[in-house]
């Protein structure tokens, strides 16, 4: 199993949050490729901080217009999704911790800073 934090904006996760999808751009293709089922993966939002986590349930390409600038736009933009079995919302956002990377739109993470997220849910 391994950890991922996923990166998007705020409007963008509360849809995603609410589905258990997310969904990223062809160019993150090959980090997406490295999501398996089974891995964890915590949700920051730019400019909010640390949201929710969860399990990766499954992989999937979609042309599905299910965020705002997607449905503007009339086409997708974030095709590559993964289906999320959201375990925990934090009432607040959470800092992000020193070491979380979220300078990709998917980046690994490790055990340490996930239980730091995660804390006493962490499992």
């Amino acid at each position: 199993m391994n950890i991922w934090t996923l990166v998007g904006t705020l409007d963008n996760w509360m849809i995603g949050i609410e589905k258990g999808v997310w969904g990223v751009k062809e160019r993150a293709r090959p980090l997406w490729g490295k999501v398996q089922p089974g891995d964890k993966v915590v949700f920051y939002a730019v400019k909010t901080g640390v949201l929710s986590y969860g399990t990766v349930e499954g992989k999937f390409e979609s042309g599905e217009l299910l965020w705002p600038e997607e449905k503007e736009r009339g086409e997708p933009i974030w095709s590559l999704r993964l289906k999320i079995r959201v375990e925990k919302v934090f009432r607040e956002p959470k800092k992000k911790p020193a070491k979380m990377l979220v300078g990709y739109p998917i980046n690994k993470l490790d055990p340490e800073t996930f239980r730091e997220v995660a804390g006493e849910y962490a499992k």
